[in-house]
């Protein structure tokens, strides 16, 4: 049986940085300093086996550049440690410290590293020209995070300025939309500039992704390559290498086994209920309650082991009648049956009707063939942010993996149900938005009042009023025939982009 490869608490690159400074005469001790850290504690006794050349044998010594840049940057880290007070990343002070000046020249002081990376230009469109700076985010958010500067000449890292004012004008959610259709996770970048006499430079700083790996979505011309892991080393960014691919793994398993632990002492400590599958009791701080045998065996949950809280409601779903132990707690009790279907999603949100557990309507749609459902009235009611739910739906084993990624699409609003149909539509979004509003008591009017409230943009006034028109719609669309179902799907579509228009927020920071 072949024998288990051992993980790396640190990486070959480290381990290289570490060769060169022994080869300098730096003692054990000072190596061991510059790479023990509280998130990463390693042992001494590492850089005794690095030196004798039994752990990392066959990685080469970083070069003597590579080893002052190193060290120049983790002088800068220690010096803003000291400093009283945290200090954002995109701080003036911050970003003047990177830099040093002569005669009127600015340079860079450690040129590229790990953490950074320059750019004589900035360009987000076309899609074509875009790929660097998107392998460039994703190769930080990956690592441990950093800059990307604009306006600095390659190789020789002096401060030439932006040869325009593409960067200062654009949005930052056009950087987040682009990220969201490129990128999953999609990493959180700040926009920033920074002025040299007459000259200005851009700067975006990409933090580190707490839950990497970034993947490439999609082909970008051919920088990007689609479920490519990129990752940031010493003047380069490319595809990730197995040791750093590893370091992740295990990052993110630390991370799991934390919050097991966290969630251990919750229960410990009387803060979360818990089930004796055996015996039925069920038992928390406030009190206890026990499930009878022949139910328990029929109990269904949600997801085998799925007890997350972030739900907004009971991971465990009882199929049957519940009696509480105590006849004065029967008041107490709420039942909640469970029978979502593409009816039930449009329906409660066309009758303004909250929900008992919102995330299971949204989890409908991952797994269901009709396209256009309205989303964003039950995000709302959750309480949950975006991130949280799209990380949620994307470790969902879908039924229709087409489904779930196009509900995830519309969460990070690269897609909408937004269509504006011309002729007879057109004219009456024009009533609308003039405040008249008939409603529609044929079938023929239906599919135009439809295709009409597709078409509405953002700022139209009285939307509520459209919900009741819209249900005597649906409620005319019941037949089973082809005529009737495309009448019913324009429905749909109307009601979905009444719930953007009603419920997604008009405004993305990256």
């Amino acid at each position: 049986m072949a024998k288990p490869t051992r993980r790396r608490t640190i990486t070959d690159e480290e381990i290289a940085l570490i060769k060169a400074m022994l080869s300098k005469g730096t003692t054990n001790a000072q190596v061991h300093f510059h790479f023990n850290r509280a998130d990463r504690l390693i042992s001494s006794g590492r850089i005794a086996q690095i030196k004798r050349g039994k752990y990392g044998a066959s990685v080469p010594e970083a070069s003597l550049s590579e080893l002052a840049a190193f060290l120049a940057q983790w002088e800068i880290r220690q010096t803003a440690a000291s400093e009283v007070g945290p200090r954002l990343p995109t701080d003036r002070n911050v970003l003047l410290a990177m830099f040093t000046g002569s005669a009127g020249v600015w340079t860079m002081r450690l040129g590229e590293t790990d953490e950074v990376e320059c750019k004589q230009s900035f360009c987000l469109f076309p899609d074509q020209h875009s790929g660097d700076l998107i392998k460039a985010i994703a190769g930080l958010a990956n690592n441990k995070g950093g800059y990307i500067f604009f306006g600095i000449v390659d190789r020789i890292f002096i401060v030439d300025g932006l040869s325009d004012s593409k960067f200062i004008d654009t949005d930052p959610s056009l950087i987040n939309r682009s990220l969201a259709a490129a990128l999953d996770p999609v990493p959180k970048v700040t926009k920033a500039s920074i002025k040299f006499g007459d000259k200005t430079i851009g700067v975006l700083h990409v933090d580190k992704h707490g839950h990497a790996p970034v993947v490439a979505l999609k082909n970008i011309a051919g920088n990007v390559k689609e479920g490519t892991i990129y990752y940031r080393y010493v003047g380069e960014t490319r595809p990730i290498k197995p040791g750093e691919l590893r370091q992740i793994i295990a990052h993110r398993e630390q991370r799991a086994v934390a919050e097991f632990t966290r969630r251990m002492a919750r229960v410990a400590r009387g803060m979360e209920a818990t089930i004796d599958l055996q015996s039925g009791e069920v038992r928390g701080k406030s009190g206890r309650f026990v499930i009878d045998k022949d139910l328990l065996s029929k109990i269904q949950f949600i997801r085998e082991g799925d007890f997350s809280e972030l739900k907004g409601a009971p991971a465990l779903r009882l199929i049957g009648e519940v009696e509480p132990a105590s006849s004065a707690e029967r008041e107490r009790v709420r039942v909640i049956r469970e029978n979502v279907t593409p009816d039930a999603v449009i329906r409660s949100f066309l009758t303004d009707e909250a929900v008992p557990d919102p995330m299971q309507y949204i989890h409908f749609q991952a797994h269901a063939q009709r396209k256009w459902l309205p989303i964003w009235f039950y995000v709302k009611q959750t309480s949950i942010d975006v991130d949280t739910i799209v990380d949620d739906l994307r470790r969902q084993v879908a039924t229709h993996p087409a489904s779930r990624d196009a509900v995830v699409h519309r969460l990070r609003r690269t897609a909408s149900a937004y269509q504006a149909h011309p002729g007879k539509p057109a004219t009456l979004r024009v009533t609308f938005s003039r405040g008249e509003l008939v409603l529609p008591t044929s079938e023929a009017e239906d599919m135009i009042f439809a295709y009409a409230v597709q078409g509405i943009q953002d700022g139209q006034v009285h939307l509520q009023a459209l919900r009741p028109m819209l249900l005597a719609c649906l409620d005319r669309a019941q037949r089973n025939d082809p005529k009737t179902g495309s009448r019913r799907s324009a429905i749909y579509r109307a009601a979905c982009r009444l719930d953007e228009l009603l419920y997604a927020s008009p405004n993305h920071t990256v």
